[in-house]
């Protein structure tokens, strides 16, 4: 007979190391005179405090993390396999090895300090570097006296672990260089500072034969290597663009600037030759530099990021291998083969499809195929890789590698690996405003210089002054200016989204966003979260429950790892704590336990009694049963990310967005959450119950109907849709973990800003084509000397630095001013 519970005083004391509230009562850990969450935070203070490093203590208040139980260790046991260790450790020799591990709890200066002082706690250690920015730890250890799992022990006990996938972050973060560009900068800047500093006596009209003809040979030799070596880029950018335009596309924007370019060059070093003049060499060399300055500003964006991450990032380097009754090694999932059989503890990953053959599964395909809702399964059930297991350990037995798995295969699919249609095919326009301008402004330009030309040629009979009046158009007309105004303010728009947790892949994403006019919502993960405080439950009892039986149900719940369970505890989190027994998880049903002298049942409505009408209810809903008698249920409603109510509303209120924007809303889930997304959604706009690639195919049909569509997911279940998507934006809770391949990345917390984000790119757009006009009228100015065949080496000297100066302080100051 159990004795009746004993309330507990509700204090809540914050934990030293880490600041969660600390459990009431005696559960409360005490050591030093400090109170502590859990055991695990009382170790880590006590190893810091053994090797006098509560400095840790003073960077940061409460700045560790939660460890809420004591590290699996024997999780990291695959680094000892050779094979493995090889695959991580980037240098190695008899004394050294060089490690780089991805540590997402990395977050503030303490931790900084903590691992940059590891040498102190582990002497193997022999030096630790940390990139904050990618949350990478770089350590130096001295292999005779450390192994590599003994590396990763070590930060994982102090509550850094590594995360260490089949497709390694830390490798895949390493990819992006910028050293040629670089290079070809440095060239180009170090040359044009020359070239004017030689180019001085021709501004202040200093004419001294001697020295001319040397400076403008200098000159020429100068800017020889910045034309077609820092320019190289737009070289092959032309020639490609030319061989799209025999096949029907648009030229690009590169065209007319490499054409003045190399009008300018050469026109400047005929003059140096075989004229004695002075050429137009700095400006060149100049023009160079400010577009390279441009494309250096745009593409240094986020390193740290990986917009084309693949399954293999989600996937673990290894697994547990079953070699006998019940004896496990490490295996490296690449080595797994049919036949193996493998043991999976709650929250591993399958890695690929196995049979169940012991145990309970009760397995979270939500990122796979976006079913929020657990799936149990029983012994003899085949289980698809992707799957997590999120009950006790089960024991399978592969069927397929991982290279035959389920997953690769939906990976690897034709609909999966379908390359971004070509903008310009499917909607019959040009990519991007730039290149339309390309196409147009070459045709423009090349017509009036032909047309000037001719008149001073048959008109005015003045071969020369043709001459000389053609090739100044082509250099003054030259549309750089356009070039340098796009990485510059959409480099800086770029910046100012990634402030608000909006990380986009590149430049053209911001103009693709204007012109977006369909947006596609994943449901599960996108829209809607799992509540830690239960904030969407809505209780429906004949009377309502008291304290202690709230207090019975929560205990109950809490023994139970369903993500139901999970969430009715959190909403019963301020209940007093009492004492069960004999409980039992019937799995598909429901829970059932003695407390307080009570039967009590929880979960289906067939499985507690539920009355009739009570058995179809929509949504998520746990049913109670306490002594035998039915009491209520508990319903979950679809929870949507704080402050998207008004973000749907906001999508619909003019100048906020594009004009006519329709909205729809794909989910894997079922129907249940039906009634409570339609004041958002119309019900021809939702479609549930979908697979990945009825999701694609839905952006197929609406791609057809002319529509340019913004799809916005974040499970793998949504990487079709988002690759074949005009724009696809991952949403994520954590930027560093895997995202599928897409066009941006967005924190989840600052989706509600989303309405913003379309305004700020629209306002852009107009930006650029107010500069772009501004442009045009230095270009008048220029084409007033130009026709006439007088446009002397320093008006062009003045007209080109000053307009491209222009340009980057409207692109500056506008961005800036304009607030998301």
């Amino acid at each position: 007979m159990l004795a009746a519970p004993t309330p507990v005083t509700d204090i809540h004391t914050t934990c030293y190391h880490c600041g969660n509230d600390c459990p009431p009562g005696n559960e409360t850990v005490r050591f030093d005179d400090k109170a502590f969450c859990c055991a695990g935070c009382k170790t880590v203070y006590d190893v810091l405090s053994q090797h006098q490093l509560c400095q840790y203590y003073d960077l940061n208040t409460t700045p560790g993390s939660t460890r809420t139980d004591t590290p699996q260790l024997d999780r990291l046991s695959f680094l000892d396999l050779p094979d493995v260790a090889a695959q991580l450790i980037d240098f190695q020799n008899d004394t050294v090895a060089h490690v780089t591990f991805f540590v997402p709890a990395i977050h503030c200066s303490s931790c900084l300090w903590l691992l940059e002082h590891l040498y102190r706690i582990e002497p193997g250690v022999v030096q630790t570097r940390v990139d904050f920015l990618k949350k990478q730890v770089n350590l130096v250890f001295d292999p005779a006296q450390l192994s590599l799992r003994q590396v990763a022990e070590l930060l994982t006990s102090l509550g850094y672990e590594p995360l260490i996938s089949l497709n390694d972050v830390v490798r895949e973060g390493q990819k992006p260089t910028y050293r040629p560009l670089l290079y070809k900068l440095a060239l180009a800047g170090f040359c044009a500072g020359n070239i004017m500093l030689f180019s001085f006596p021709e501004y202040l009209g200093l004419d001294d034969a001697r020295f001319k003809h040397l400076f403008g040979i200098l000159n020429l030799v100068l800017a020889t290597p910045v034309v077609f070596y820092s320019g190289s880029g737009y070289f092959k950018s032309v020639w490609q663009s030319l061989r799209r335009h025999v096949r029907g596309r648009l030229i690009n924007i590169d065209f007319p600037i490499l054409l003045g370019i190399l009008v300018a060059y050469s026109r400047g070093a005929y003059e140096v030759l075989f004229m004695n003049g002075a050429g137009y060499f700095d400006s060149v060399t100049g023009l160079i530099f400010f577009l390279l300055c441009g494309k250096w500003f745009q593409q240094r964006t986020y390193d740290f990021l990986s917009f084309e991450r693949d399954y293999k990032s989600y996937f673990p380097l290894a697994v547990q291998q079953l070699t006998g009754a019940d004896h496990c090694e490490p295996v490296a999932v690449a080595d797994l083969k049919k036949g193996d059989r493998i043991r999976l503890r709650h929250g591993d990953l399958i890695p690929a499809d196995g049979l169940l053959y012991r145990g309970d599964g009760l397995i979270d395909y939500s990122f796979v195929t976006g079913e929020s809702v657990p799936e149990p399964k029983q012994a003899g059930t085949l289980l698809y890789a992707g799957g997590r297991q999120t009950g006790g350990s089960i024991d399978l037995e592969i069927v397929r590698g991982v290279s035959q798995s389920y997953l690769t295969q939906l990976w690897n699919s034709d609909t999966f690996r379908k390359d971004q249609t070509d903008q310009t095919n499917r909607h019959g326009s040009a990519k991007t405003f730039a290149d339309a301008v390309g196409n147009y402004f070459t045709a423009s330009v090349l017509t009036i210089a032909t047309l000037v030309g001719a008149y001073w040629f048959f008109y005015m009979n003045q071969p020369g002054t043709a001459v000389n009046a053609f090739t100044a158009i082509l250099i003054i007309a030259c549309p750089c200016v356009l070039s340098l105004s796009y990485p510059v303010a959409l480099g800086h728009g770029l910046r100012l989204l990634s402030k608000r947790g909006f990380y986009l892949k590149n430049a053209d994403v911001i103009e693709q966003l204007t012109r977006c006019t369909a947006i596609v919502f994943d449901k599960t993960g996108t829209l809607t979260e799992v509540a830690a405080n239960g904030q969407s439950v809505t209780e429906t009892f004949s009377t309502p429950l008291t304290g202690i039986e709230r207090a019975i149900i929560r205990v109950v719940v809490s023994q139970s790892a369903h993500p139901l369970s999970r969430r009715l505890t959190g909403y019963l989190h301020d209940c007093m704590p009492v004492r069960v027994e004999n409980f039992t998880e019937l799995t598909g049903q429901g829970l059932v336990a003695l407390a307080d002298n009570r039967l009590v049942k929880i979960g289906s409505a067939g499985f507690v009694g539920a009355p009739r009408d009570q058995q179809h209810k929509s949504g998520s809903v746990v049913h109670v049963s306490l002594g035998g008698q039915y009491r209520g249920s508990f319903r979950f409603t679809a929870q949507l990310r704080p402050g998207l109510t008004q973000m749907l509303t906001d999508l619909n209120r003019p100048g906020r967005t594009r004009p006519g924007l329709s909205r729809y809303l794909l989910s894997g889930d079922t129907d249940a959450t039906r009634a409570d997304l339609r004041p958002y959604f119309t019900d021809t706009a939702m479609h549930f119950g979908c697979s990945p690639a009825d999701k694609l195919q839905f952006i197929e049909e609406l791609q057809q109907q002319g529509h340019r569509v913004l799809m916005i997911g974040d499970g793998l279940n949504d990487a079709g849709a988002l690759k074949q998507a005009d724009i696809g934006i991952a949403v994520t809770d954590d930027t560093l973990h895997f995202t599928p391949a897409s066009d941006a990345i967005l924190e989840a917390g600052s989706l509600r800003q989303l309405p913003g984000f379309l305004g700020y790119a629209r306002f852009g757009m107009r930006l650029i084509r107010f500069s772009f006009g501004v442009s045009l009228l230095y270009n008048l100015v220029g084409l007033s000397f130009a026709a006439t065949g007088h446009l002397s080496p320093i008006v062009a000297a003045i007209l080109m630095p000053l307009s491209s100066a222009t340009m980057v302080l409207i692109g500056t100051v506008g961005m800036r001013w304009r607030t998301v």
